[in-house]
């Protein structure tokens, strides 16, 4: 009588790709996933043997922030890091460590924790923004949500990185007195060809899904993503909450980057063999010198020091269940 295991291994792993490619892993959102095919691993050592290579391979991982995704992947080992490909992430500013301070400790990107996973190497990293949203006004989230997008273009661990933000104003707003913005996709797309080669297919793209109004929807359908392109706004001095100059489209922007065919995208990392709990805490502390805090100036320290607006941002989306 023929069984699954009288199949030959070439199909059985197929299989075992198409079951957990259609499986989503979820950490930190307090929901647990009602289609739990990790019980495929239970039914014999050697299907558990056979199949739990393609779980961390296939399965697609969504963590509610770097501090959650640091905490279970360090943890898992580097046997698991080194097999995920799909990674979906929102891009909350993590503390490195702890200070004892209950008002302050210092907080980076999220591509900074990528740099905490060696061996890291992702089909696929998509990103969505943290510092828009919740209805929070603090000034600086702008230019903080286009250097967040620079810092991962700048970093390894992805093959392809889908960085999503529910409007404009990372390019577009009037705050930024040091005037660090430039026009893009242009400069990124150069910034990656410059690390991959001019040949290589490296690429970087801005897509815009204009909003349009409910009369408008109704009679030509969902609005569909269109390529875009943006000039910096500028802080106009007198008032530095007065955004321009006005951009043509209004809407959600993906970025969308591809490293070069022949690029080594494999993370390097700086920590070897440590949980997330071992760095955040450690004595004396730990901050790679070129590293710089998510915060732009005092200001924003100060910002975050009596306000919180990043961890206040995570309680948030969490209490939301969002």
């Amino acid at each position: 009588m023929a069984t699954f295991l009288t199949l030959p291994l070439e199909l059985r792993e197929l299989i075992y790709e198409y079951i957990f490619s259609t499986f989503t892993i979820k950490h930190g959102f307090g929901i647990t996933s009602s289609a739990n095919r990790t019980a495929l691993l239970l039914t014999c050592k050697q299907v558990h043997h056979e199949a739990w290579r393609h779980l961390p391979l296939n399965a697609n991982f969504e963590f509610r922030g770097p501090e959650t995704m640091l905490n279970t992947l360090l943890d898992a080992g580097q046997a698991v890091i080194t097999r995920v490909r799909h990674v979906r992430i929102k891009s909350f500013p993590f503390p490195l460590y702890a200070n004892g301070r209950p008002n302050y400790y210092p907080t980076y990107y999220c591509h900074n924790a990528l740099s905490l996973l060696p061996g890291l190497h992702l089909d696929r990293l998509v990103v969505e923004d943290s510092f828009h949203g919740f209805g929070l006004v603090d000034g600086w989230r702008d230019v903080v949500t286009y250097f967040d997008i620079e810092g991962l273009l700048k970093s390894d661990a992805w093959r392809e990185l889908v960085y999503i933000t529910p409007n404009t104003d990372f390019i577009a707003s009037g705050y930024d007195h040091r005037r660090k913005r430039l026009a893009q996709p242009e400069t990124w797309d150069a910034l990656l060809k410059e690390r991959d080669g001019e040949t290589s297919g490296a690429e970087v793209e801005m897509w815009i899904t204009p909003k349009s109004s409910s009369s408008s929807s109704s009679q030509t359908g969902p609005a569909k993503p269109q390529s875009w392109s943006a000039l910096p706004g500028h802080e106009v001095i007198e008032n530095w909450r007065v955004a321009g100059p006005e951009q043509d489209l209004k809407g959600e922007v993906q970025i969308i980057a591809r490293r070069g065919k022949k690029a080594n995208v494999v993370q390097t990392g700086v920590s070897q063999n440590q949980t997330w709990q071992e760095l955040k805490n450690k004595e004396g502390g730990f901050s790679p010198k070129d590293w710089t805090p998510y915060y732009n100036d005092m200001a924003d320290a100060v910002g975050w020091v009596y306000g919180g607006w990043g961890r206040r941002m995570e309680l948030a989306h969490v209490a939301l269940g969002q």
